[in-house]
C-alpha cells in the first residue's frame, strides 16, 4: 500500500481554530442570555384572585427534567408548553404548598381546578426550559433538590443562589428530595452484591439488577442479612436527615416545607417497619408535607397530608396521554388536544382521544380499552393507502378497512408486539383472526428496559440472574413500520417495510366505506416492568389514501415546501443541541 505524504497547513488548522471558537463563543452566549433571562432578568408573577370553592381535591403533576429537544429521560420543553398550556386553557390554577396545607389543616377551599405541579431532582434545564412557559401560563410550581447538590460543582444541578433568586421570583418554591442518591443492597445481573454506591459512581446502570435507597432498609450483607443493628440503622437514617437540614439552614436559610422521598411507594407500604418508624418521625419532625407516593395524579379531601400522591409524567406520553391520566385518577372532565380543526373535521372518534399535528395524527385509548377513529368520507371498493405506524412496538397499533360503523364490521390489520395480525368480523358475529406474520427482530439496549429494580426482594431473588426476557420488547421502544395496503373487494395486499409482502383473501361481503385506525395497550403477565400502562398512544404519520386511478382521496402528508422547512428546522435544532451537550 502506498504512503501519502501529508503537508501540514498550519493556516488551515487555526483557521479550524478560530471557527471552533467562534461556533462555541455563539453557544456561550446563547446559553449566557438564557440563564441571564431565567436566573436574573425573571419578571415578579402576579397572584391571581380566583374563587375557592373546591373542598373535593387537587391534581398534582411531577417532572424529573425538561429537555430543549426530545429525549428518552426527560420531557421536551414542547410538550412541556402543549400539556401546560391545555391544563390552563381548561381553567388549572397552580396552587402553593401553603394552599395544599391550608386545605388539610383548615379546611380552606382550594380552586375549583387546582393543580399542584413540580420538578424533581433540581435540575438547570428545568429550570431554564420551564421558566418562559412558567411567566406565560403565570404558573408556580415546586423545585424539589437534593442537599447535597448544593456545594457540587456539576453545572447539571441548580445552585443555592439560583434557588433563592427562582424563589424570590414568586414563579417558584422549593422542596427537597432528601440528601442524597444513594444506592444500597445492590447486586448486578450475575447475583454478586456491590454493597452500597453513590449514584454518580454506578459504573454500568444496565448491569444493576436490584438495589434499594440509602433511606429504605437496613445495610445489609452479600445475603441480604442486616449488618448493621437497629441502633446503628436508626443512627445512620438520623445523620442522613441531619447532614440535610443542616446544608439547607446554610445555603438557604430554612429547610423546604414539602418532601419527596426517593424512592416513592415504599413508605408506608412495604417498607421495613423499622426502618419506616424512624424515616416516618423523621419526616414529620422536619417537613410539612410529603409527597410520597406516583401512583395517580389526584389528591382528595380524605388523603394524608405524609403521603400524597403525585404522577410522573414520562417523557414518550403524548399530552393527550397525560390528560387521560388525569381523567383516570381524578374523574374530572378533562378536556383534550385536538391540534389541527381542519383535519379533525375530517374524521369521527368513537373512542378515546384524537390529536392532528402537521403530518401525524396520535390516536390515545382511554384505560384498558380502545382508542378509535374513522375517515367520515366513504372510500370505493379498491384504494390503497400508504402511512407508517410510529407507536410503542409493545402495544396495538391497527388500521380498519371497509368498516361499516352501523353493522360493526370491518377488516383489522394490526400491528401487535411486532407481528402483524390480519383480522375480519362480520356483522352480529365475533373477531376471528386470519393470519399472524411475525417481522424481523427489532434490535433494542439493554438501557431500554425499565425494570422496577427499587424494591423489596429477597437473597434468593437476586440469585435468579437478569430479570431481562429476550423475547419480550421493553414497553418504551420506539420503531417507525411504513405500510402500504392495496385494498380489492376478496383481497387486500400488505407491504411492511421492504420485509414483509403478503397477499390475503378477505370475506367480500365485507363491505363498509370507512377506514379508521385504533389505539389499544399490550397486557403482558409481568410483575417486574416499571411503566406498565393501560393507556396507550398509536402515533400515524404520512397517511395518503388514493383510489385505482391514483388519485388523492385523503393525505396529511408534508408538501414539498414543508417538507424542506421541516428538515431544515431539524438540522438546526440537531446542531444546537450538539453544541450544547458538547461544550
Amino acid at each position: 500500500m502506498s504512503k501519502k505524504n501529508v503537508v501540514l497547513n498550519p493556516a488551515k488548522k487555526n483557521r479550524r481554530k478560530i471557527i471552533r471558537s467562534i461556533a462555541q463563543l455563539i453557544v456561550v452566549i446563547f446559553l449566557a442570555a438564557v440563564l441571564i433571562r431565567v436566573v436574573f432578568l425573571t419578571e415578579k408573577r402576579v397572584e391571581e384572585k380566583v374563587p375557592l370553592e373546591n373542598k373535593d381535591g387537587f391534581i398534582a403533576l411531577s417532572y424529573f427534567g425538561v429537555s430543549r429537544g426530545d429525549s428518552p429521560k426527560y420531557v421536551s420543553k414542547k410538550n412541556l408548553k402543549e400539556q401546560l398550556a391545555l391544563l390552563e386553557r381548561q381553567g388549572y390554577k397552580t396552587i402553593t404548598q401553603q394552599d395544599v396545607l391550608d386545605f388539610y389543616e383548615k379546611n380552606k377551599p382550594l380552586p375549583e381546578k387546582s393543580l399542584y405541579l413540580s420538578f424533581e431532582d433540581g435540575r438547570t434545564d428545568s429550570s431554564i426550559f420551564a421558566q418562559n412557559i412558567m411567566e406565560n401560563l403565570n404558573y408556580k410550581a415546586t423545585m424539589f433538590t437534593y442537599a447535597n447538590k448544593m456545594d457540587t460543582r456539576d453545572n447539571k444541578f441548580l445552585k443555592p443562589k439560583d434557588l433563592l433568586l427562582m424563589e424570590k421570583s414568586g414563579y417558584w418554591e422549593l422542596g427537597s428530595n432528601g440528601y442524597r442518591l444513594t444506592y444500597i443492597n445492590i447486586y448486578n445481573d450475575k447475583g454478586q452484591s456491590l454493597g452500597m454506591i453513590d449514584e454518580n459512581d454506578v459504573p454500568n446502570k444496565t448491569t444493576i439488577e436490584y438495589y434499594n435507597h440509602y433511606l429504605m432498609d437496613f445495610i445489609r450483607n452479600p445475603y441480604m442479612i442486616p449488618s448493621e443493628t437497629r441502633k446503628e440503622m436508626e443512627a445512620r437514617i438520623k445523620k442522613d436527615y441531619k447532614s440535610m437540614h443542616d446544608i439547607y439552614k446554610e445555603e438557604l436559610g430554612e429547610v423546604p416545607r414539602a418532601y419527596a422521598i426517593m424512592h416513592a411507594n415504599s413508605l408506608y407500604n412495604n417498607m421495613e417497619p423499622l426502618v419506616q418508624s424512624v424515616n416516618d418521625k423523621q419526616i414529620k419532625e422536619t417537613f410539612s408535607m410529603h409527597f410520597n407516593r406516583e401512583q395517580g395524579a389526584y389528591n382528595n379531601a380524605d388523603a394524608d397530608l405524609y403521603n400524597l400522591s403525585r404522577l410522573q409524567v414520562s417523557p414518550y406520553w403524548s399530552t393527550n396521554h397525560v390528560m387521560m391520566k388525569i381523567r383516570q385518577a381524578s374523574k374530572q372532565n378533562v378536556e383534550f388536544e385536538v391540534g389541527d380543526q381542519e383535519l379533525a373535521k375530517k374524521w369521527s372518534i368513537v373512542n378515546g382521544a384524537v390529536q392532528f399535528k402537521n403530518n401525524e395524527m396520535t390516536i390515545t385509548s382511554p384505560p384498558s380499552s380502545e382508542g378509535r377513529v374513522l375517515l367520515k368520507k366513504a372510500l370505493p371498493e379498491q384504494y390503497t393507502v400508504n402511512f407508517a405506524f410510529k407507536g410503542n412496538v409493545v402495544g396495538q397499533q391497527s388500521i380498519y378497512l371497509n368498516y361499516d360503523e352501523k353493522n360493526n364490521s370491518y377488516i383489522r390489520v394490526a400491528l401487535v408486539d411486532n407481528e402483524i395480525v390480519v383480522s375480519e368480523k362480520s356483522a352480529g358475529a365475533g373477531v376471528v383472526e386470519k393470519e399472524r406474520f411475525p417481522l424481523n427482530e427489532i434490535k433494542w439496549n439493554e438501557e431500554e428496559y425499565a425494570f422496577n429494580k427499587a424494591t423489596v426482594y429477597s437473597y434468593q431473588d437476586t440469585q435468579k440472574g437478569s430479570r431481562i426476557d429476550e423475547e419480550e420488547y421493553p414497553r418504551n421502544l420506539t420503531k417507525k413500520r411504513v405500510f402500504n395496503i392495496t385494498v380489492n373487494k376478496d383481497k387486500i395486499k400488505i407491504d411492511v417495510d421492504k420485509e414483509l409482502s403478503k397477499t390475503i383473501e378477505v370475506n367480500p361481503a365485507i363491505q363498509g366505506t370507512q377506514i379508521g385506525f385504533g389505539a389499544l395497550f399490550s397486557k403482558k403477565d409481568t410483575t417486574h416492568e416499571q411503566y406498565a400502562d393501560d393507556i396507550y398512544d398509536t402515533l400515524i404519520e404520512d397517511i395518503l389514501i388514493s383510489d385505482k386511478n391514483d388519485q388523492t382521496i385523503f393525505t396529511n402528508q408534508y408538501t414539498n415546501f414543508d417538507k424542506v422547512k421541516y428538515k431544515t428546522a431539524t438540522i438546526f435544532n440537531h446542531v444546537v443541541d450538539f453544541f450544547i451537550e458538547t461544550f
